[in-house]
């Protein structure tokens, strides 16, 4: 069996191109996109970073997110969470701005809390939880009309990082982070209900984006 055929094989079993759409995850990393190309290559979904903590705003969340919406595909954002360096009401504060400065859709566009090691060295995993429960209950009472934002995040730092059994997180659809897996790994807090998001791969080629990108696979 030749390497080109190896690799077929592999792509078959990883994607599973028939149940899932295309997705994909940017920030301003990416550069300027061109998002007519993006929409043709067959990317149905988009997730792009605006905010993170209090005062942070990606330059180029805005430009993405309009880019998005402008060809048709289904636009999201994300806000990178910070347990110790800023309170839940300041992290909520600056992902309304963000959202107020794109024209977001509240009613129908995706928000997302990204939830990582990085940035969270400090904080013990009962911080983590308790200051990602508060904020996740303001966004869902005060901005999203009672819908809970998604929770991105990886099996390791969701089970090591954050005291998850403290509160009820399953409201909350997941966005799993599992790369060159052939199915993600599910945490307890959504084995009922699995994953809406995942990341299979940080590593992607999308024609009209220069260099790599994240990819996903979305069911809804």
């Amino acid at each position: 069996m030749s390497v080109r055929q190896k690799r077929i094989i592999m792509e078959q079993t990883i994607n599973p191109i028939n149940e899932f759409k295309k997705g994909i995850d940017v920030s301003h990393f990416q550069g300027n996109i061109d998002w007519s190309r993006v929409a043709a290559s067959g990317i149905c979904y988009g997730m792009a970073k605006m905010s993170e903590g209090a005062t942070y705003t990606d330059e180029r969340f805005v430009t993405n997110f309009k880019g998005m919406k402008s060809q048709g595909i289904a636009a999201g954002g994300y806000h990178y969470f910070r347990a110790l360096s800023s309170s839940a009401q300041q992290q909520r504060d600056n992902i309304c701005a963000r959202l107020n400065d794109s024209g977001f859709d509240l009613t129908q566009d995706r928000l997302a809390i990204d939830v990582e090691a990085g940035g969270n060295e400090g904080a013990t995993p009962d911080q983590m939880a308790d200051n990602l429960y508060e904020l996740v209950n303001l966004l869902k009472d005060s901005l999203l009309n009672g819908r809970f934002p998604y929770i991105y995040t990886s099996p390791s730092v969701w089970t090591e990082k954050v005291a998850w059994k403290k509160y009820d997180f399953s409201g909350c659809p997941l966005w799993i982070a599992h790369w060159s897996a052939t199915e993600p790994k599910v945490t307890d807090t959504w084995k009922d209900k699995s994953w809406c998001w995942w990341q299979h791969s940080s590593k992607g080629k999308v024609e009209g984006i220069v260099g790599n990108v994240d990819l996903d696979w979305v069911k809804s």
